[in-house]
């Protein structure tokens, strides 16, 4: 059962490559390009469908029936690999050679800055349940593994257990101020490290570490 279910996993995956490399390829094409079943191709494309990965683009009118030509979604962008990460680390090194880490520091408050003009509107005139629930959704958004609880105390606790610029993080920890300072701006009010997180460690060294932090939040308003 392992076996199979790793085997279909790799059929999806290769179908995504082909569609990557063709643009746009009908059903037999596909099973003519993998060596399978047409209607085991098909089985695939309609899970690869459901996750929105792929879609229905057009139709190919040869001799005969019509066929469906399929193609990749923007959403499966996200399954091949970027060089994001090095590229963000290089242009980030190149600053620092010109300016220092000085403004290294000033480029993260500036995007703080821009960060914040964006998303106010999310978060201005609503009730502090409303604004973590709305601050957590825009760092979903960008990426983290992020969620809310109510405390007792009427305060609130703000989780993250991942970190999706850490390759940044690991070298530039004013990165991680810049973001903990973003969330005081758009919450306007402190965040307080949870007591349970280590009290010594930056930012920085908690997502590298233990790749999770909590802030509290106060639920007044």
């Amino acid at each position: 059962m392992t076996y199979e279910r790793k085997e279909q996993g790799s059929t999806r995956q290769h179908i995504l490559q082909l569609l990557r490399r063709s643009g746009q390829m009908t059903a037999l094409e596909l099973s003519e390009s993998l060596e399978i079943g047409a209607v085991g191709v098909r089985q695939h494309l309609a899970l690869l469908e459901r996750d929105g990965l792929v879609a229905i683009v057009g139709l190919r009118r040869n001799v005969g029936r019509p066929s469906h030509l399929y193609a990749l979604t923007a959403q499966a962008e996200s399954y091949f690999p970027k060089s994001y990460d090095s590229i963000a680390l290089e242009m980030i090194e190149h600053l620092a050679e010109l300016g220092g880490e000085a403004a290294v520091t000033e480029a993260f408050r500036r995007r703080r800055e821009r960060l914040a003009v964006r998303y106010a509107a999310r978060l201005t005139g609503k009730s502090r349940a409303q604004q973590i629930a709305a601050l957590t959704d825009i760092l979903v958004e960008q990426g983290y593994m992020c969620e809310y609880e109510q405390l007792e105390d009427g305060s609130f606790l703000l989780t993250e257990h991942n970190c999706p610029v850490d390759c940044v993080a690991r070298q530039h920890p004013q990165l991680c101020e810049q973001e903990i300072a973003l969330y005081q701006d758009l919450l306007g009010v402190p965040l307080v490290r949870d007591s349970t997180m280590p009290k010594a460690a930056s930012a920085a060294a908690i997502v590298s570490l233990a790749n999770h932090y909590s802030y509290k939040v106060t639920g007044d308003r």
